[in-house]
């Protein structure tokens, strides 16, 4: 079916984007090595020996809670409890919660752009490799590989085991691509909320230009389309927008980090 995207409103599209991403951050949250607070007016999951992933996300808190619910919060990160990095996103109420985070010592660090693709307009293009050998990882010789590269790139650490549950589970996909023999570029595919969704996308920076990560891409979106998903979603880094738009890929929303100024007093 064409035109899927213009079928569904603008609404549906952003939920399919942000909901993608909370469902990962839910399914982290079962493993052992995660905390987690799962609660229709916030959420949040904690990695308790790593970076990645963890987060405060699917906030839906109502005007007259919302100073003590964010009080509350700020000294749950305080003492350890809590992540500190809070995403708002299309779907966040109050809709205008980032510049009230702001308001309490909270900073913009992170602006990613909501995307969605339509994936049968991509369904008979060929992937260009450019040299690049793509593989999907089902041990942990290759998921460790993956690990370093993402690792690398965004400067955090990634908790292994979790990975090592997920590459057994039918939601995630991880793909590495191997340039003359050494692994460069890596990402997840995430399925759920009836999309196909990237997480993790990563190019070492040496190796960055040379189409990699367009080329790791299109194998994802391809297989996903394969696998009956008509609809491919992103959030990506202003640099990012631009090589997904080359893709086809189209804005629908922002999606917006926030960390707190700890050494702020509220």
């Amino acid at each position: 079916m064409k035109d899927i995207l213009k079928k569904i409103s603008s609404k549906s599209i952003n939920y399919y984007i942000e909901n993608n991403l909370d469902d990962f951050y839910i399914k982290a949250s079962i493993h052992s090595n995660f905390s987690s607070h799962l609660e229709k007016k916030i959420s949040w999951v904690v990695a308790k020996e790593a970076d990645w992933p963890e987060s405060i996300f699917r906030a839906d808190i109502g005007n007259l809670a919302l100073e003590h619910e964010i009080s509350t919060v700020i000294k749950l990160i305080r003492e350890g409890s809590a992540p500190n990095g809070w995403i708002v996103g299309p779907l966040t109420t109050p809709k205008n919660l980032g510049s009230i985070l702001e308001k309490f010592g909270f900073s913009n660090v992170y602006h990613q752009a909501g995307m969605a693709l339509e994936l049968e307009d991509i369904a008979n293009h060929v992937v260009t490799k450019n040299g690049l050998n793509i593989e999907i990882i089902e041990d942990k010789k290759h998921l460790k590989q993956w690990i370093d590269v993402v690792s690398t790139v965004f400067n955090l650490k990634v908790d292994y085991e979790l990975l090592e549950y997920l590459i057994l589970e039918p939601e995630a996909r991880f793909y590495i691509g191997n340039f003359e023999g050494k692994p460069v570029t890596s990402l997840m595919l995430y399925l759920s909320s009836g999309v196909a969704g990237f997480h993790a996308v990563s190019t070492l920076k040496e190796y960055r230009g040379r189409g990699f990560g367009l080329a790791i891409s299109m194998r994802a979106l391809l297989d996903g389309y394969k696998m009956g998903y008509r609809v491919g979603v992103l959030q990506a880094s202003a640099l990012g927008e631009k090589v997904y738009r080359k893709l086809g890929f189209k804005k629908f929303c922002d999606i917006i980090s926030y960390e707190l100024d700890i050494n702020r007093s509220v």
